[in-house]
Order: structure tokens, then C-alpha cells, then sequence
């Protein structure tokens, strides 16, 4: 229940309300709170009511409700969704700019010492063919050789991923995404000064701008959802035992979404059963990421961008059936008082 003043609610800890039009009672257990809860503007707004105080001129007014409109641009939920886009597609050409060209600089560097050891091997044995008993022996040598540059390109990146290219275009948003989402599990490193240094000023900047949009995204989906909920409630006050639809949605929408991702990125792949149920592991550098599709890699992306709104939703909706279920036990307990 609302006060006059917008800034505040009313706490209530236990009220019993009588219908007289209905003639029966509501039991409401509301939480007690000091301040509404905010959250940005779904839409941009373009108030600019910015006063002219003595000391201003004209031109400074105007940059100041330049400043102010902008500001409600970027600060609404769709202006924070396009930054937040754009941010990250600057991000993964960045990376494809520095990453992309020493991987298939390597690449072809590592092909080609493969490709001369192999001649020279070929020209050893055919200088010692009248001597072919120390063929084991110059045969081992040349493996040695290969076996010692192919560790050291692994050591420096070479066939992370799976053997196939990870810094593509496709491959570099599926690695802003990991690093917006902070999720990052098995995710490549850069290897050139100027990749790490771009993914520490990508994620610096990124990281507060993702998580402020998506803690209000989720925070408006529970909102909206508790709303729905609530929406035939009797009275102004929402009943005490919320619906249990609403209750089991954070368990059920997680468990659907993972066996979305399982049926898309598993069974769609034509992967084994196990494997199909391990599908987070299939983009990963150890999992060989680098021999999945690009397309298949943006699209994971997007998933891992609403997995991410989906646990922010969860996490609001359960915070407020916790806090509400710890007043209630308060006040069974005699532990809580509002006087």
C-alpha cells in the first residue's frame, strides 16, 4: 500500500481486511519496506525540465537539456540494450583484429615447418639409401624435431579449440558474450598484448553497463509476472499465498530452458545422448569450439544472454518470496514488530 508520498510504502506486518461487498475476509502478509523499488525507464524519455538560473546563458541551457536528454537515452532499458550491443560487436572486432591474424599467422607458419621438415626427411633417406640401417635412427631425430615446434605452437595457442580457428567473427561475439556475462567457462585467452589489453578495457566498461541492464531487465519480467499473478486479487493489498504457478516458475523455467539448449545445441547437432546433456562443454577451447559452426556460436551467444536475464528473473523472484516467507515466520514467532 502506497502513501501519498511516492518515495515511501506504508509497512504492514499483518492486517486482516473485511469485504463488506463480498462479505468475506483477506488475510495479507505484505513486506515491510522503506523505499518503492526503482528501476530505469523501459522507453527513453525526453523531459528536459532544466531551469535557467541567473548566472546561465542560453547556450549553456541547451547543452544541459542536451545532456539530460541524452542521458535518458542512454539510460533506458532499449537505450542501455543498444549500447550494450554495439559495445559488444565493437568488442569481438577488436578481438578479430588482433587474435584473428596471429592464429592464421601461425597457422600457416606451423604448415609450412611441417611441410619442410617433411622434404628434408624425404631428402636424408634418399642421400642414405645405400645406408639404410640408419634410417630408425634419422627417422626419430626428424620426429623429435616436430614433436618439440608442435608443443611449442601448442604453448603458444595453436589448436585451442580443437584444431580449427576460434577467433573468427562468430567465434569472437561467443567470446564478448562470455566475458559481458562474466560467465567464461572454458572460454580462450588472447595471446597478443594487444587482445589482453583490449579484453581488460572491454570488460572494464561492459561488465557494470551489462549487469545494470540486466538486473533491470529482470527485475521488470518479475515485476510483470507477479502483476499477472496478482491480478485478480481481491483488494489493493495482494493476497498472502502467492499463486503456485508463480512459486514453481523459477524451478520450472530453469529446468525448460537447459532442455531447450539440450535439444538445439545437442540432439539438432545429431550429438550422442551424453554428450547432448553436455552441450555447454561443446564450446569451450578444451571442447573444441573451434570446430563448431559460426552460426552455431552466435547462436549460443544469444543463449547465454537470456540464460543470463532468465537467472536475474529467478533471483528477484525469489528474493522477494524468501524475504516474505522470513516475515512471515517472523511474525508467527513473535519476532518482528512494526511499533
Amino acid at each position: 500500500m502506497r502513501s501519498d508520498n511516492a518515495d515511501a510504502c506504508i509497512s504492514i506486518d499483518h492486517i486482516n481486511l473485511e469485504n463488506n461487498y463480498k462479505n468475506r475476509q483477506v488475510d495479507a502478509s505484505v513486506q515491510t519496506t522503506h523505499l518503492v523499488p526503482y528501476r530505469l525507464h523501459f522507453w527513453p524519455g525526453t523531459n528536459c525540465d532544466v531551469k535557467l538560473s541567473p548566472s546561465e546563458t542560453n547556450c549553456s541551457l541547451k547543452a544541459r537539456c542536451c545532456c539530460r536528454i541524452l542521458s535518458q537515452w542512454i539510460l533506458s532499458q532499449i537505450g542501455l540494450t543498444i549500447v550494450v550491443t554495439l559495445w559488444a560487436l565493437l568488442g569481438a572486432l577488436a578481438f578479430y583484429s588482433t587474435e584473428g591474424p596471429r592464429e592464421q599467422e601461425q597457422s600457416r607458419t606451423l604448415a609450412k615447418i611441417q611441410k619442410d621438415l617433411s622434404m628434408q626427411l624425404a631428402k636424408d633417406l634418399k642421400e642414405s639409401v645405400d645406408r639404410q640401417e640408419q634410417w630408425p635412427y634419422t627417422i626419430h631425430r626428424y620426429f623429435e624435431r616436430h614433436e618439440s615446434l608442435f608443443l611449442e605452437a601448442v604453448g603458444a595457442g595453436f589448436g585451442e579449440g580443437g584444431g580449427g580457428n576460434i577467433w573468427t567473427y562468430p567465434g569472437c561475439i561467443l567470446f564478448a558474450v562470455s566475458l559481458l556475462t562474466t560467465l567464461g567457462f572454458g572460454a580462450p585467452v588472447p595471446r597478443t598484448p594487444l587482445g589482453r589489453g583490449a579484453a581488460v578495457l572491454f570488460a572494464s566498461i561492459g561488465i557494470p553497463l551489462h549487469f545494470l541492464l540486466i538486473l533491470n531487465v529482470g527485475n521488470l519480467v518479475a515485476m510483470k509476472l507477479q502483476s499477472i499473478a496478482l491480478r485478480n486479487s481481491p483488494t489493493e493489498i495482494p493476497a498472502s499465498p502467492r499463486p503456485r504457478w508463480l512459486k514453481l516458475f523459477p524451478f520450472l523455467s530453469i529446468l525448460f530452458y537447459y532442455l531447450l539448449g539440450v535439444g538445439i545445441f545437442g540432439f539438432a547437432r545429431e550429438r550422442d545422448v551424453v554428450a547432448c546433456f553436455m552441450f555447454p562443454l561443446d564450446f569451450t577451447a578444451a571442447g573444441g569450439v573451434a570446430t563448431v559452426e559460426g552460426q552455431t556460436r552466435i547462436f549460443y551467444a544469444l543463449y547465454l544472454e537470456v540464460a543470463v536475464t532468465l537467472a536475474a528473473t529467478v533471483v528477484s523472484l525469489l528474493q522477494a518470496s524468501a524475504t516474505r516467507g522470513i516475515v512471515d515466520i517472523g511474525l508467527k514467532l513473535g519476532l518482528l514488530t512494526n511499533t
